[in-house]
């Protein structure tokens, strides 16, 4: 209430200050704060463009501030109003604007429309199997799993025989044993991460790159402090077909885009057939 109140004593002022005459149009039940000519700013667009939350002397300037830039705003268009010379190249810039607003509003109404419902795993797995070898990996990829261990750490010799086996009962001790004995750890069994993001956690300097993936299934590397370890379970080489649950969430949303643009040639395509035997169009000789 204070906030408003103290708007309205501003836009009082204000409007007083500025307005020798008052304009005819004006609503004085709306609670108009200032005018410029004709174009009149309320107490309702006001406080609509005012941040929330606002109390005293914030919410004064805030006021103040948006009141004065509506009034230059306002004054600024009149003035170019009177004076811009292309009138008419203006004309025609809104109402292809306004043409285009109109056109895509329309269509983001029908896509929305048309495509609520989520697409099906069976549909993106189709999708995939048909396209596959147009998504190429552009880096390596492995599955695996990543300890780092302190050197000092009574464990380690378990934890180098367990990172190794890659079964449930080697895992489930790995895990047992993790919060008291490892500064790092990450199980990706199952899901993709780059090779190159994964060695970067380690003191090893790869020169081949497709030769280490051929040769190491398991990676043991040291510095003064720790012991770093790789089991990789799987692996993909750049240049390779993209599995398709790497690369899932970016196919979604190609496979979304490409059938909204058939969808939409398809819309304009009936149109078209439509304006022809409706004879709403029509070709003239010349």
């Amino acid at each position: 209430m204070r906030k408003r109140l103290v708007i309205y004593i501003l836009g009082g002022i204000i409007l007083a200050s500025s307005c020798k005459k008052e304009n005819a149009d004006v609503d004085r039940e709306q609670s108009p704060v200032v005018s410029v000519k004709d174009k009149i700013l309320y107490q309702a667009d006001l406080d609509e463009a005012l941040p929330s939350g606002l109390t005293g002397e914030d919410s004064i300037n805030a006021a103040h501030s948006y009141i004065e830039a509506w009034i230059n705003d306002q004054l600024m268009y009149d003035k170019a109003s009177q004076n811009i010379v292309n009138k008419e190249e203006i004309e025609t810039l809104v109402q292809n604007y306004r043409k285009s607003l109109i056109t895509n509003m329309y269509q983001e109404q029908l896509l929305k429309e048309h495509f609520s419902k989520s697409i099906s795993e069976e549909e993106i797995k189709a999708y995939y199997n048909e396209n596959k070898e147009k998504f190429k990996l552009e880096n390596s990829i492995i599955k695996g799993l990543f300890l780092k261990i302190p050197k000092s750490s009574a464990q380690l010799p378990n934890f180098q025989k367990w990172y190794k086996q890659g079964t449930e009962a080697s895992i489930e001790n790995i895990e047992k044993n993790t919060l008291q004995n490892v500064v790092g750890y990450d199980y990706f069994y199952d899901r993709w991460v780059g090779f190159d993001d994964m060695m970067s956690n380690l003191p090893v300097v790869i020169s081949d790159e497709e030769q280490f993936l051929r040769t190491n299934k398991n990676i043991e590397a040291r510095d003064s402090s720790f012991v770093y370890l790789v089991n990789i379970k799987e692996y993909k080489l750049a240049g390779a077909e993209a599995p398709l649950d790497y690369i899932k969430g970016v196919l979604e949303e190609i496979y979304i885009e490409q059938r909204k643009a058939t969808y939409l040639k398809q819309v304009q395509k009936d149109l078209y057939d439509k304006g022809l035997s409706s004879e709403e169009i029509k070709f003239y000789n010349k």
